[in-house]
């Protein structure tokens, strides 16, 4: 399968077990694998740009657009209060890219375009490449336009991670674009 939800065993903690950061030996290729903590400082504000795209957490109105629109807000909020969410866990070979927070592990492969399920069960087109040493992902709505794209620097200390976020649906007012960072766990 191509995309796969995984329960974690345990908080994601536990899978501490880091390989080296700097680079990959086989192809020079930065090394994102391991666990990463949600640095709150040092990314943007979530809740004022959460409320900015996607408009108020109620509905305004019948349309199917506008019950979307308030479940992607109760979905990104639980992400931003959720503390086993703002752990990052990535895996990465040179045919695959695992990437999640809390117990959402995606798995996208490099090279080909893959399908899945989104979050509230569409079918969704999935890519990563490599564009110089970042890494991107992309998930897309088979049917539809919704799109989330994940550009993820690594830092040239090895100890921190950026990850560019960005999603588009029709429904909101905005497309979200936020700055998150992270800090590697155990280094």
């Amino acid at each position: 399968m191509p995309r796969k939800n995984l329960t974690l065993a345990g908080p994601a903690l536990a899978l501490a077990i880091l390989l080296p950061a700097a680079a990959s030996a086989a192809d020079g290729k930065p090394d994102f694998t391991g666990t990463w903590t949600f640095a709150q400082q040092r990314s943007d504000d979530l809740r004022g740009k959460i409320a900015a795209a996607v408009g108020p957490d109620y509905t305004v109105g019948n349309k199917k657009s506008e019950q979307a629109r308030v479940w992607i807000r109760s979905w990104l909020e639980g992400v931003t209060e959720d503390q086993e969410k703002r752990i990052l866990t990535i895996e990465h070979t040179p045919t695959e890219f695992k990437s999640g927070m809390g117990d959402e592990v995606n798995i996208y492969y490099f090279g080909r375009e893959a399908t899945g399920s989104g979050p509230a069960g569409g079918k969704l087109k999935v890519t990563v490449a490599w564009q110089g040493e970042q890494v991107v992902t992309e998930e897309k709505e088979a049917k539809g336009k919704g799109r989330i794209t994940a550009v993820y620097t690594l830092q040239p200390d090895g100890k921190s991670l950026l990850v560019n976020w960005k999603l588009e649906h029709g429904s909101m007012q905005q497309p979200l674009e936020v700055r998150l960072a992270f800090d590697r766990v155990g280094r």
